[in-house]
């Protein structure tokens, strides 16, 4: 297997990620704002791809993100 094995929930953090990507894509936020959580979804990113990622731990930062994407978008 190319990559070695999957952990138990990487399809389903996968599916998140590109969830999230898409409403970050699809929001009308300003760009300054855009930027700062497209950071914020890099770095979430980053930390999955990390060896030895804990998917619990990845799953908290993307939920950590969506809150924040969630209060930007409110607050706009």
């Amino acid at each position: 297997m190319v990559g070695g094995p999957r952990a138990p929930g990487a399809d389903e953090l996968a599916m998140r990620l590109h969830t999230a990507q898409a409403r970050l894509a699809a929001s009308d936020l300003p760009q300054e704002i855009r930027s700062r959580l497209q950071r914020h979804l890099i770095a979430v990113c980053d930390a999955v791809k990390a060896p030895g990622t804990d998917p619990g731990g990845c799953g908290r930062r993307l939920d950590g993100f969506l809150a924040a994407l969630d209060a930007a978008i409110a607050g706009k």
